[in-house]
């Protein structure tokens, strides 16, 4: 064993325990992840908790750094969209600014990750409040996408978002065939929530592409370091390839398609 990896960064929310949980197992041999928790008053699911949490990040991001990853995450969903529809990436450019490392949001990653697969019509799946959902489904219209239905857990904090398990994601999202016939993928949103080793049986009942945040924010990161996906057992998406916006210091966004 020795430190001769390649390495990217995830910035979480203090109480999500799922990218710690489900990351590794998405990961090609030779790359690793280094995390660092945020800060944020309370762990309810509410616009004024999620924005706050935007206040730790010049910390969080500087410590992070000294890891040395090739790329930094901002792994929350909900989190990213709520600075304003069209404003997801200006958590990365702050980012990129404090640490001089490339950055990219799931919310970017999850817009990338759908238009890789070419959708237009998604069924989402939540764990949140109807606020919440209310913030995604404005989200995701905002970039084209047509959001055929809507179901969610509606759960209040980060620790009822964990107690969920990945089998009763998959119950949810099965529940609801009847409306999924009319979309063409599959999203279901939250890094708290666990999905990964659902992903690819949900893909083969339903037959259409499911991406989950988890998901998306693995594969934006391995793109963006020019790692071949391929190999990766986690659904259809990691057998796709796309250039990743990445926010870097001193710059708008720039389509970035390898960092070394």
């Amino acid at each position: 064993m020795h430190s001769a990896v390649r390495r990217f960064g995830v910035l979480g929310p203090p109480g999500n325990t799922a990218m710690e949980y489900e990351f590794p197992s998405m990961l090609p041999a030779g790359v690793v992840f280094n995390h660092n928790r945020l800060s944020r008053p309370g762990s309810g699911i509410t616009d004024e908790s999620l924005v706050a949490m935007a206040k730790s990040i010049d910390r969080a991001a500087y410590d992070l750094a000294q890891a040395y990853p090739e790329v930094i995450v901002y792994g929350c969903t909900s989190g990213s969209f709520l600075f304003g529809i069209g404003n997801e990436a200006q958590t990365a450019q702050q980012i990129a600014e404090v640490t001089g490392i490339p950055a990219v949001t799931t919310s970017t990653a999850v817009v990338q990750a759908l238009q890789a697969v070419n959708a237009r019509k998604v069924a989402l799946f939540t764990p949140y409040p109807d606020d919440i959902n209310h913030h995604e489904v404005e989200f995701l219209t905002h970039y084209g996408f047509d959001v055929v239905c809507v179901d969610s857990f509606r759960r209040a904090t980060s620790e009822e978002i964990r107690m969920i398990s990945s089998q009763q994601v998959a119950e949810l999202v099965l529940r609801n065939r009847a409306n999924i016939v009319n979309a063409d993928t599959v999203f279901i949103s939250c890094t708290n929530l666990l999905t990964v080793d659902q992903l690819a049986r949900l893909e083969a009942e339903l037959g259409k592409p499911v991406i989950s945040s988890n998901q998306a924010s693995v594969w934006a990161a391995l793109q963006a370091m020019g790692i071949d996906t391929q190999s990766v057992k986690a659904g259809s998406l990691f057998s796709k390839k796309a250039t990743i916006q990445l926010s870097k210091k001193g710059a708008a966004d720039e389509t970035v398609t390898h960092m070394h």
